[in-house]
Parts: C-alpha cells; structure tokens; sequence
C-alpha cells in the first residue's frame, strides 16, 4: 500500500467506514451489453475510467456464470491484464462480470456482459466441408491433366 492508501484505510476505520470497495475503482466492460458468437470464441475487454488511481498489485477477477443472478460462478480470469479470450464455450448464454481486486481489498462488480453462444448447424459444416473436398479433387484432376499433357 502507499502513503495515500494507508492515509484513506486509516481514515475509513477511524470514521466506522467497513466497505472495501470504496478504494479500488470498478472496471467497466469494453465489450457490448450482449455480444453473440457463432464460433464459441469471443475476446472479451476492460477499462478502468480515466480519472481512476492506479493501484499497486491490482489485479482483474473475471467470472462466468450460465445464470444472470451468478449462481456458482466459476472465476475464469485472474490477472493484470485487460483482456482475455475465451474459446471452447458451449451453445446458450454466459454471462461475466469483472472486479478489481487488490489484496484484501475488491472493488464493485462491472455491469453485466452476456455472450450468446449459437454455434453454426451440423448441416451447414458438413455442406461447406462436401464443397471444399469438391473443388480439392477438381483442383488435383486440373493438376494430372495439365501434367499428363506437358509430358505427352
């Protein structure tokens, strides 16, 4: 902690304040309210706003949760950075919420981001893989003729 911080703790407890949030600012999403996703990869990005005190050893708590109300919760981040990519995420909606932490110390979670994950239909994957092993036996027979008629 610096000099400031430990000035405005010691202040807080003198004063009867006990909330631990007042100290850290919340990160706010950079991402849309609601983002959807065909692929099951999205990057999702955070701020802190421009008047915001950095601290020292602060870092980012990321949760996910198929529930708005962030029953069991998994914590998918934890760290300095401003962003992570998430993949692998299955069909339905997930949604995530990010907190500065700084040792003992959180800050009030970010509005909520919710990712719609609605990954695109067997039928078309199977579809686009048929056209694409076609125009590959099309592309290798141009290749033979044109092979058989320079050697001929």
């Amino acid at each position: 902690m610096n000099l400031r911080t430990t000035i405005a703790s010691c202040l807080m407890v003198f004063c009867g304040y006990t909330s631990h949030a007042i100290n850290l600012a919340s990160p706010v999403f950079e991402n849309a309210v609601e983002e959807q996703t065909n692929s099951g990869y999205i990057k999702l990005g955070w701020s802190l706003s421009a008047d915001a005190v950095p601290m020292a050893n602060a870092q980012f708590e990321l949760q996910q949760a198929d529930n708005k109300d962030f029953i069991n919760p998994k914590v998918i981040y934890l760290g300095e950075d401003y962003a992570t990519f998430l993949s692998g995420l299955p069909d339905g909606d997930l949604y995530h919420r990010v907190r500065s932490v700084s040792e003992n110390e959180f800050s009030d979670w970010s509005p909520t981001v919710v990712v719609k994950v609605r990954h695109h239909s067997l039928e078309l994957a199977l579809t686009l893989f048929g056209l694409g092993a076609l125009v590959f036996a099309f592309t290798v027979g141009i290749v033979i003729q044109g092979v058989r008629r320079v050697n001929a």
